[in-house]
Formats: structure tokens, C-alpha cells, sequence
């Protein structure tokens, strides 16, 4: 049995409210841009094309970083935002019928409108709520259960920026993970990499020095980057199924991905069912 149960966020604790091109022409649209009719899918690809070149929003470790997108705040707290500044200037080129210089020309502010309603707290938000953002059904229970009933250790680990906390905090769960909130923005590494994890479970040792890594559950929806990610650095991995796919699809996934299933692979598809994994502390 578990004594601490870490989640991914997007895909696992909560998703995008309504659509990626719905959200964005929405601010976009004030400002007289025009998107394609579906952009979802070239999102993913230009976040994941961005996201290998420039990893962990320009804050990588690795030596080879340039330092091209590293933005501090006047406080010195790292910021993304000129990361994703980029990110929707590519999206644009490929999205709109904008010329690269018109791009170009977009005021700043349009950017910053664009990056902060995505994450900070808006006049027109309330508590347990986010205008782009959504909890899953069972997640508040889920995680009740598990605080009040169980007292295992919580936390998120997840490839976001310097948002997520304040996220979390408007969708009224951030109390239950006792600030341990791991991002690969603030550590400098993205799953699948090992160190992120460690990032996590040093947290975690702070509350417990006994914890073992295998006392650890950990719950996410992308195979390679939480599944392998979190299985090699020896947490217990648990895939959450949302899209209702059969094992044998899931399967499929791991074979094309030319991945082993790890033997202490748990699959769900609701939070609920990380209760019977886990035991009283």
C-alpha cells in the first residue's frame, strides 16, 4: 500500500474549459485576429515543437540552453512569458492569415492579456471556478477522502509554469498539497527526467524521512512522460484512463511507442479508485 499519492495536472486534476480555439479566439478576437476555424491540434504541435527545442519554458538545466527565453519578473521570479510569447507567434503563422510582420506587430499588452487569463486570478473569476480552466467531478471528493480520511501526502508534479499554483488556488484544491507543487519551470527538467520526480519526493522527505519511493503512487495520463517517467524513478505508476480507451488499445499505445509495460502499472479511469491503493497514515 501507498503512503502518498502525486498527480499530473492538465488531463488528471483538471482540464480546458470548452475548447483551446474557443478560449483563445475569445481574447484574440477583441483584437481584431481572426483564427482558423480548429486550432487544437496545431496547439499541441507547436507546444510540443517549442517545448523540445526550449525546454521547461527556457529555464532547462541542460548546458546546451541559451538563455533566449529566460524572463525573471521584478521580483526575480522565474516567468514564462516570453516562452510563450513565441508560442503564440507560431501558432499565428501557422493558424491565421496574418503575415509574419503583422505578428510582429501586435502589441505586447495583446500577449500579456492572452498569457494572464489563462492563469491569474481575473475580476470575473470566483472562488472554485476559472473562466479557462475546469476541475474534473471526483476530483474534491477524491481528494477530501484522501486528506481527511487517509492523511497521505499530496502533491502535483507537472511540465507547466509558474501559473499552476495560482491555478490551482482558483479552482480551490492548491490547500490540499501542503505547497508541494513541482513544475518544470521552477526545476529546471520536464517528465519524463528524473530529476523533476526528485524534485518532488525531496519535498516529500522534508514531511517524512522514512517515505520510501515505492510508498509513492503516482497518477497521470500520458504514458511515456508520466507512466515510464515515474515507474524508472521508482514510484508506483498509475495511469488514468478518461478516454474510456480498452487495455487493449492501451496496450497498443505502449507497442507503438516502443515501450515496455511496467509490472506495477495500475489503471483507472476515475481518482476515485487511487483510494483503494493507498493506507492510513
Amino acid at each position: 500500500m501507498h503512503r502518498a499519492i502525486i498527480f499530473d495536472a492538465t488531463g488528471t486534476l483538471f482540464k480546458v474549459r470548452g475548447t483551446i480555439s474557443g478560449n483563445y479566439s475569445k481574447v484574440l478576437n477583441q483584437h481584431g485576429i481572426k483564427l482558423k476555424q480548429d486550432i487544437d491540434n496545431n496547439f499541441l504541435k507547436q507546444f510540443s515543437k517549442l517545448s523540445n527545442e526550449y525546454p521547461s519554458y527556457g529555464f532547462s538545466m541542460d548546458e546546451s540552453n541559451d538563455g533566449k527565453y529566460k524572463n525573471l519578473t521584478v521580483n526575480g521570479e522565474k516567468n514564462a512569458f516570453l516562452w510563450w510569447s513565441q508560442l503564440i507567434k507560431n501558432l499565428l503563422s501557422t493558424s491565421s492569415n496574418l503575415t509574419n510582420e503583422q505578428i510582429e506587430q501586435i502589441p505586447l499588452s495583446t500577449y500579456k492579456e492572452l498569457y494572464n487569463k489563462f492563469g491569474s486570478v481575473t475580476g470575473d473569476n470566483v472562488i472554485g471556478q476559472h473562466n479557462f480552466w475546469e476541475i474534473y467531478p471526483e476530483v474534491k471528493p477524491t481528494l477530501n477522502k484522501i486528506k481527511e480520511d487517509l492523511g497521505c501526502y499530496l502533491g502535483v508534479i507537472s511540465n507547466f509554469d509558474e501559473r499552476l499554483t495560482p491555478i490551482l488556488k482558483q479552482l480551490d484544491i492548491e490547500n490540499y498539497f501542503q505547497n508541494n507543487v513541482t513544475t518544470s519551470i521552477d526545476c529546471g527538467y520536464q517528465k519524463p527526467h528524473e530529476n523533476i520526480f526528485q524534485h518532488c519526493f525531496d519535498k516529500l522527505l522534508t514531511l517524512d524521512p522514512s517515505l520510501k519511493k515505492e510508498e509513492v503512487i503516482y497518477v497521470g495520463d500520458n504514458i511515456k512522460k508520466d507512466v515510464i517517467g515515474s515507474n524508472d524513478f521508482g514510484f508506483t505508476p498509475c495511469l488514468i484512463n478518461r478516454n474510456n480507451l480498452t487495455y487493449d488499445d492501451i496496450f497498443s499505445n505502449f507497442k507503438e511507442n516502443s515501450l515496455l509495460v511496467p509490472q506495477k502499472l495500475k489503471i483507472i479511469k476515475s481518482l476515485f479508485e487511487t483510494l483503494s491503493y493507498v493506507k492510513k497514515n
